[in-house]
This record gives structure tokens, sequence and C-alpha cells, in this order.
């Protein structure tokens, strides 16, 4: 059975491809050599050498099928206004590149690079600060396996009762999804929705409670930390409770509710580092 062959021996000769065979062929090199040089068949270069020997010329004759609409330069446009402005819609890097080809076209360009259309990742804007902490936080803890079993992970949620998600679409390529520039900053708004409270630990988890308030250090302690906080913790031998820094949790009435209750320190603008976030997106 004969060997599979590759697939450059079936793809059009490059026009510097052309180039070389003509002048190896000029430079007295047989055409089994010059084939083995660029990884292509005896016959595709002594075909090359023929054309250019007969017609002068070795530039591959134009196809019958319909021309391309873009030219290489457009396309590299394309691609770099893409990169630039990843929320660009593709009428937008139509105009922009002032090509006059269709938005179909303009996206076809950019599939064939893989720059699809994809739903950035929403993210808190961290400063160096916040970064520093956050480093050190979980450097402090590395060595941490059976302590995870003693946590107490709590947040609260507010899942949106509203229609519209404000969805907006970003170009990236595989392996972007959290390049700065593919990302986009969540904001809160006033929305139709409902609040709720909730802590897991390695094989429990505690009541879901529903804040029906704005949640202030009052309404914390008294809806919260008393009927379920203290009880949740004083069944967990050697538990450390979590929360976050919101005002509710840092004020000096919650601390002061809490005073038996050994505390996680955690560091600023860190949800990504609870698990308890990934129960939220279960439920919503």
């Amino acid at each position: 059975m004969p060997l599979r062959r590759r697939r450059s021996h079936y793809e059009q000769l490059t026009e510097f491809e052309r180039g070389c065979v003509i002048g190896l062929r000029e430079g007295g090199f047989s055409f089994r050599d010059i084939a083995e040089r660029l990884g292509r068949n005896v016959s595709t270069v002594h075909d090359c050498w023929v054309r250019w020997s007969r017609d002068g010329t070795a530039s591959r004759r134009p196809g019958s099928g319909r021309p391309r609409g873009t030219t290489e330069r457009e396309d590299r446009r394309i691609r770099r206004t893409a990169v630039s402005h990843r929320t660009a819609s593709a009428a937008e890097i139509r105009a922009a590149v002032g090509t006059t080809v269709t938005q179909r076209t303009v996206r076809n360009r950019l599939l064939d690079v893989q720059l699809r259309a994809r739903r950035p990742v929403a993210c808190i804007p961290l400063t160096p600060r916040h970064c520093r902490l956050r480093r050190q936080w979980c450097q402090a803890r590395a060595q941490w396996r059976a302590e995870w079993r003693s946590v107490v992970f709590s947040d609260e949620s507010r899942f949106c009762l509203g229609a519209s998600d404000g969805r907006v679409l970003i170009r990236r390529r595989p392996g972007e999804r959290l390049q700065p520039n593919c990302l986009r900053p969540r904001h809160t708004g006033p929305t139709p929705g409902v609040m709720v409270w909730g802590a897991i630990s390695y094989d429990s988890r505690s009541t879901l409670v529903v804040i029906p308030n704005t949640l202030n250090a009052n309404l914390y302690v008294s809806l919260v930390i008393q009927p379920v906080v203290l009880p949740f913790m004083s069944s967990i031998q050697g538990g450390i409770f979590q929360q976050d820094n919101a005002r509710p949790h840092t004020a000096a009435v919650s601390q002061r509710a809490l005073q038996g209750v050994d505390i996680l320190l955690w560091p600023a603008r860190s949800p990504d580092l609870s698990p308890i976030e990934h129960v939220w997106d279960i439920i919503g």
C-alpha cells in the first residue's frame, strides 16, 4: 500500500516557492533536488519550470471560481481592527477598514483566524495593592490541606429577576478568555431581584436566609449571625468562619457578635477565591 502523501503535496505553490524553483533550476539543481528542498512533488516543480520557460511567468493562473473579495492587506487590517477594538461589530470593522465587502465577508475573515464573538468574563477591577495582598494571602495558605475542611465559606448573593442580561460580545481567539482586553467590568444596578445569604463547608451547609431589606449591620446580626451562624459554627469542630469585607460584616456590632468565632482574614475584592460563588452560579 503506498505511503500517504503530506498535505503540502496537494497545496498550490506560493509565489516564494515559485521563485525558489526558478532560481534553483537556473543554478543547476535537478528537479528532484529542488522537490526535496521544498517538500513538493517532482512533477509540480517540473510543471512550474516548464511554464516559466514557455510563458515567461510562473504566477498561478486565475481560477474559474469567484475572485476573493478582499486583499491580504485588507485581511490584516480587519484582524488588527478586531483585536484593537474587541467590542466592535462586523459593521463597525467594515467601516473602519473602508472595504466594500459585506459584513458576512468580514465575519468570515475573522473566523479564518478563529476570532469568534464570545461573551466577556465579568471581573472586578484590581489595583496593584489588591493583587499583592491576594498573592500574599494565597502564599500563606498554599500548604493547607485538611485545614480547608474546617472552613465555612459564607456570602450574600443577589439574583436578578429582570429579563435583560445586557449581553455584550467580544472577539477572541482560543486561550484569550482571561486577557485584560477581553474582560468586562461588572457593575450592579437597581434592577428587580432578591438577596439571600448562605454558607457551605466541606460536608455541610447552612439554611438559605432571604434578606428582605437592605442589609445593614443590625439586620446582619439579628437575621444571620445569631439564628444561623452561631449554631452552625458550634456544630463544626474547630470551625473557621469566612466572610468578605462588606460593611455589615466589618461593623463593630457584627464583630462583637462573632467574638467567640474564629474568623478567616479575607483579602479585599476576592470573590473568586471563595467556592461558594460556584454555588450561586448553580442556583442562578
